[in-house]
């Protein structure tokens, strides 16, 4: 069919150039095909250039000439576009190359959209994680009352969670990268839930250290991990900002489950209380079914789907897959030096946050007193979030701010307020207390963001989820180890432990030093001044004129009937100065003398 209708179009329209039309009724015959022209492609390629029809007819198959506005359906009525899908198959020189397959391969941002809905489940997921594990100061004392133990063996409880939601960030960033986030988040909100049940049953301290510490430990990170790799696949340009939202909910859970430990596990009870809290937890089950994959908003979403039904078709090949956990970012100098500095200034960074409340309960605080301090303490982490948030994402043209300089005055901010809590008479009660937490709220908050974002900075995007779940997997020992150390030596000597969380504290901001600045581009030049077009003359090069001479008199001449003659008639004062519009890069033609007129000026 193809062939027929090629040879019809040749002899209907017209023949090649170099021959002479003559007018008949019967059509010219065809030039016979030579043999290796058996295919469309090679009839197409011996069509003369000046037949437009058999060029229309031959672009909507190649795509290499402009197409017919008209569409191909007119141009082509026995084989049109949506044949070409399973033309190509039969034919294999009449593939279309007009399809623009390097978008096929990149990944895909919609940096917007769903992304908003994933942005919005990951502040839910900070609020849920970090605000039942962040908030233990006031479960502090309700597991002290209901276990039984002392001071020292109730702290191993909250230290223990944290630190295995740190420790098992490696290893869920790299199942999530090897699967679907969205089942280890399903998954992972299930088993903070039922931890948070199992622990409602504990009555000895070894069964809330395997329900609270390990399960709901693990649940929280692999929650906290999976919402952090779905921003990754969502945002990149706008990821600085979706950072900040998100790392705020971790304040504001803080702020939240402080009223919820007070009205839950204060008057209920451990279990009744506990159980409460468990169906709040039970959310980040749902949470993971919004994790939908960028892929679907991927604008060349069918030709993958058709790649892959082709690989499918003829057999998978085999190809070397990447380890389970790659080391690759532990080879930069940058992020074993983030490493070392996460885990020093871990030791000291979180220890306010667990013993504010006993501090506050041992000096004669109210219960009340406490759940606000706690309340301000979580708002004023989401405020330090958004301030040091705001810096690195509309900096200012005046005055630019490093990542790392944020960082170290964040932690150099921590490092004061536990200077200051140490300071804190028993006299000066909450209204010290008060003024410690804003401080130490709103510094906390920027370590966790500007961390994340000094990570980010010296990371390549694609190394950026593994790193970051290395420098989390870093804070992990020392959290473990420094929560208690903390507690043993405030035993002995009364906030003597916070001189420990400072110097530890400083000398994490200290190693933030070895980090070094990013390379940054060059700056591109200037661009060249615009170019004045060249005034028509017979000179070759421009001269300067000479300064022209005028005359200037002064105007503050009296009327007319008051004129005096000597004043009238008085010689005018010559001054030299360059012409007006005459400068030196016009050409002068000649030397000449110009008077200029007598104007004024406000």
């Amino acid at each position: 069919m193809l062939l027929g209708d090629a040879e019809s179009c040749y002899s209907e329209e017209m023949a090649p150039a170099s021959h002479s039309v003559t007018p008949s009724l019967t059509p010219s015959p065809p030039p016979p095909l030579p043999p290796q022209a058996s295919t469309a492609a090679r009839w197409i390629d011996l069509m003369p250039p000046h037949c437009q029809r058999c060029r229309r007819y031959a672009n909507s198959y190649t795509g290499s000439l402009n197409k017919d506005p008209r569409g191909d359906e007119d141009s082509c009525p026995v084989i049109c576009e949506r044949d070409m899908h399973s033309l190509h198959r039969a034919v294999p020189a009449l593939r279309r190359r007009d399809v623009d397959t390097s978008t096929i391969r990149a990944h895909y941002y919609p940096e917007g959209g769903w992304g908003w809905i994933v942005c919005g489940a990951g502040f839910l997921v900070q609020l849920l994680t970090s605000g039942v594990q962040l908030g233990f100061g006031l479960l502090y004392l309700y597991a002290m009352r209901h276990l039984g133990v002392d001071v020292t063996d109730a702290a191993w409880l909250g230290a223990l969670s944290l630190a295995v939601s740190l420790a098992v960030a490696p290893l869920v960033g790299a199942l999530c990268r090897a699967r679907s986030p969205r089942l280890p988040a399903v998954l992972g909100g299930l088993v903070l839930a039922l931890a948070c049940l199992f622990t409602s049953f504990a009555t000895r301290l070894h069964q809330a250290l395997l329900s609270y510490g390990l399960l709901l430990g693990a649940g929280a990170g692999v929650v906290r991990e999976a919402g952090s790799l779905m921003l990754g696949h969502y945002f990149k340009r706008r990821r600085a900002f979706v950072e900040m939202v998100v790392q705020a909910g971790a304040g504001v859970g803080v702020a939240l489950f402080s009223v919820l430990y007070k009205e839950a596990v204060g008057k209920l009870g451990w279990r009744l209380g506990l159980q409460a809290v468990t169906g709040v937890l039970a959310l980040a089950c749902l949470l993971g079914a919004l994790y939908r994959s960028a892929s679907l908003y991927h604008p060349q979403r069918r030709a993958i789907l058709h790649l892959k039904n082709q690989r499918a078709r003829k057999g998978k090949q085999a190809t070397a897959k990447p380890p389970f956990l790659d080391l690759a970012p532990l080879r930069l100098r940058a992020v074993r030096v983030l490493l070392l500095a996460a885990g020093t200034a871990a030791l000291g960074l979180y220890t306010p946050v667990f013993y504010l409340a006993l501090q506050g309960f041992s000096e004669g605080l109210e219960d009340s007193a406490l759940v606000l301090l706690q309340t301000f303490l979580g708002f004023a982490m989401a405020l330090g979030c958004v301030g040091f948030g705001l810096v690195v994402v509309r900096p200012s043209d005046q005055c630019l701010i490093s990542r790392r300089y944020l960082c170290q005055a964040a932690l150099v901010g921590v490092g004061v307020s536990l200077l200051a809590l140490s300071a804190v008479q028993v006299g000066e009660g909450y209204h010290g207390y008060v003024l410690f937490v804003w401080l130490y709220g709103v510094c906390l908050g920027g370590v966790l963001y500007s961390l994340k974002m000094v990570t980010m900075e010296r990371v390549r995007a694609r190394h950026f989820t593994r790193a970051w779940g290395f420098v989390q997997g870093a804070e992990a020992l020392p959290v473990l180890l420094g929560v208690p150390i903390t507690g043993y030596i405030n035993q002995s000597h009364p906030k003597a432990g916070y001189y420990f969380s400072f110097l530890s504290t400083m000398l994490g901001a200290a190693l933030l030093f070895l980090v070094g600045c990013p390379r940054r581009p060059p700056a591109p030049p200037p661009p060249p001044p615009p170019m004045l077009a060249p005034a028509v003359c017979s000179c070759t090069a421009p001269r300067p004129l000479p300064k022209s001479i005028s005359f200037a008199t002064t105007l503050d001449l009296p009327d007319p009937p008051l004129l005096d003659e000597a004043l009238l008639f008085r010689p005018l004062r010559p001054s030299k100065s360059v012409p007006e519009g005459l400068e030196c890069r016009r050409p002068a033609v000649r030397h000449v003398t110009v008077i200029e007129q007598m104007t004024t000026s406000v």
